[in-house]
């Protein structure tokens, strides 16, 4: 399947790099980020970062490739706050996301934003190993390397910047999908020149093991785990040297570095650490979504079949999981809910991951009023069982949507903690039960934050002025839209004026020159 630009997401460093505008192509004239300060400053500040991080994220998110899967969203970030609360930089934010893409890498990008593929959690034997990886990449946002490359290339112009980040996001992966973007903004030996300055420094590399290493063995993770995962990705490179990991390309694995490693490990107490149920639930579901086609979930489903045949299965729970899921995605609604019930029989480990599965497949394979309302009725006791997840309280929204309760999901939506408000998914869910009520200011008003947080704002002010023409609310809430119409209204002007100043155009404003 053709993979977007964003499968190579690696590249939060070639943001660092000056790249001729001649390169840009003609989408990063269209990029709304933020200016980066004083020229002659010698850091780039963390406010300023983590504003330029939040931008690339929105083109981020519009991509495919973009994996926004609840249960992937939430293992990672509880694994990746287990290290962060152990490091240095526990008092900085982080977020966490998954890439659906095959090839092994994970990356940085400003502000505290680290991107995983799907590729290198599958990849990971155990989860000590998945965790060396992010431990490091805690280690480059904890010493700023992104941060400080930035501002030495503060006297680019926010639309070069813009340029690599559009013209560069293929260059850090192997699949020749990606070759088309990449070749239509770098051409010849400026592609090889231009991936040799995405690179982080020997320095750098060293800076990120030191603080990863010392993450890992205060989070209590395995540390042999790191020289053991980079090791093998160093080997696997030996031998199919045309077909190196993103991730060595990337991040250099000299044989200094390796040695620094086993050294830390000698003088370091070595705890082993068995794998999370979660850890292999998140395996077996990453299987089923790194291939969204049908044939990839029934590859996944015969996969399955045969290690709970063969009991190959490092957890046989999470086989059975990765049946259930491939079997939903191929509409078979009894079998999946029938291997969901077994994966939950077989652990006595409490998980939202496997509590949604269950509730999900009964809703599906539900032929009865009765069923449907059991289906509910498990999704409800997951959320009470696991309050602050965001999965289980994303899927029983989803259940009482499908079941037609939208005042029941509007109240839930509007009580629950599990859900952050500045995430456009609370407010896309909120617009779709308004929207099933007939409740048209509601909607609007809704989907206008939904579009606000995305940054587009523009569509936001939209939004609102089609629900100050609905006519179906009261007073306070027009109010309410009044007050925010006016609020974005200045903050689009203000937009504009800056990039006037810029000498760049907004984004409406250049697609309607386009046409």
């Amino acid at each position: 399947m053709p993979r977007p630009a964003v499968r190579a997401l690696a590249l939060a460093v070639a943001l660092t790099t000056a790249a001729p505008p001649s390169l840009a192509p003609a989408r990063a004239q269209s990029i709304e980020l933020p200016t980066l300060g004083e020229a002659a400053a010698d850091d780039l500040s963390p406010a300023n970062e983590r504003k330029l991080g939040e931008a690339i994220m929105r083109e981020v998110r519009r991509d495919p490739a973009y994996l926004a899967d609840p249960d992937a969203t939430e293992y990672l970030n509880n694994l990746g706050y287990q290290l962060v609360s152990a490091s240095p930089a526990r008092h900085m934010d982080f977020s966490f996301f998954a890439v659906r893409d095959p090839m092994l890498n994970a990356f940085a990008l400003p502000g505290g934003f680290i991107g995983v593929h799907t590729g290198l959690v599958l990849a990971a034997q155990s989860e000590s190993e998945l965790a060396s990886v992010l431990a490091h990449e805690i280690g480059h946002v904890e010493q700023r390397h992104v941060a400080r490359m930035l501002a030495k290339q503060r006297e680019s112009s926010a639309i070069a910047i813009g340029a690599l980040l559009l013209a560069l996001l293929a260059a850090r992966s192997n699949s020749s999908s990606s070759g088309d973007l990449t070749q239509a903004a770098i051409m010849g030996g400026q592609a090889a020149a231009l991936q040799q300055q995405l690179n982080f420094s020997r320095e750098a590399e060293r800076e990120a093991d030191r603080v990863g290493f010392q993450t890992l063995e205060t989070a209590g993770f395995d540390v042999r785990a790191m020289a053991t995962f980079f090791g093998r990705m160093q080997q696997g490179s030996r031998i199919y040297e045309s077909a190196a990991p993103a991730y060595l390309r990337t991040h250099p694995l000299t044989t200094e570095r390796m040695g620094d490693i086993q050294n830390r490990i000698r003088e370091a107490r070595v705890r082993q650490r068995a794998d999370s149920l979660d850890f292999h639930l998140i395996r077996a579901r990453l299987r089923v979504l790194q291939d969204d086609s049908l044939q990839g979930a029934r590859d996944a489903q015969t996969h399955f079949a045969g290690q709970l045949r063969n009991r190959s299965a490092a957890s046989e729970a999470a086989a059975q999981y990765g049946l259930a899921l491939a079997s939903l995605r191929l509409n078979q609604t009894q079998a999946a809910y029938e291997a969901a019930l077994a994966a939950r029989k077989l652990t006595r480990l409490a998980s939202p991951m496997l509590d949604k599965i269950v509730a999900e497949t009964r809703f599906a394979a539900a032929t009865t009023p009765a069923e449907r309302e059991e289906a509910l009725r498990l999704a409800r006791e997951a959320t009470q069982r696991f309050p602050l997840s965001r999965l289980t309280a994303l899927a029983y929204v989803d259940l009482m949507q499908r079941a037609g309760e939208h005042e029941a999901a509007v109240a839930y939506l509007r009580q629950q903690l599990a859900i952050p408000r500045s995430e456009p998914q609370y407010f896309a869910s909120l617009a779709k039960s308004y929207a099933a009520l007939n409740r048209r200011t509601l909607q609007h008003q809704a989907t206008a934050e939904m579009y606000a947080l995305m940054g587009a704002v523009p569509s936001a002010v939209d939004q609102l002025q089609l629900a100050r023409k609905a006519g179906d609310a009261d007073f306070y809430v027009l109010s309410e839209v009044d007050a925010r119409l006016r609020q974005l209204s200045q903050q689009m002007k203000e937009q504009r004026e800056e990039l006037a100043r810029q000498g760049r155009r907004a984004p409406e404003e250049e697609r309607e020159r386009r046409r």
